[in-house]
């Protein structure tokens, strides 16, 4: 189960993360006239997370609430995201709730999403 914050915000459907790179953060000093390169170290870049998901209710209004909860920590602040593998991102900000269309998958209401993270420290 992936929660974010604390919350249990994506348990009424399937969802899974995808880590992204982790890349390091460098200053390049390529000299005129020099051969090569030097390369001054400045730790890590911050990591995207991104989540992928569906949201299912069983009413309409039931949707909209676990839409609004989600909107409601987007850009909230750090944050850990526990992934379905029991993983800990600690210093996550939530950046991007991307909702699709509404649909049905029988008498209940479902959207897909897709959320992305920053790590601001891995």
């Amino acid at each position: 189960m992936i929660t974010f914050n604390g919350l249990d915000l994506f348990g009424s459907g399937p969802s899974r993360t995808i880590p992204g790179r982790v890349q390091s953060r460098d200053a390049l000093a390529q000299p005129p006239g020099a051969v090569g390169a030097t390369i001054a170290q400045q730790g890590q870049q911050p990591r995207e997370i991104t989540q992928r998901g569906m949201l299912v209710a069983d009413t309409g209004p039931g949707l909209r609430e676990l839409i609004t909860a989600i909107e409601d920590q987007v850009g909230a602040g750090g944050a850990t995201l526990a992934d379905e593998h029991g993983t800990d991102w600690p210093g996550c900000v939530l950046r991007v709730f991307e909702p699709g269309p509404i649909g049905r998958l029988g008498p209940r209401f479902t959207v897909d999403y897709i959320l992305t993270y920053l790590q601001v420290s891995p």
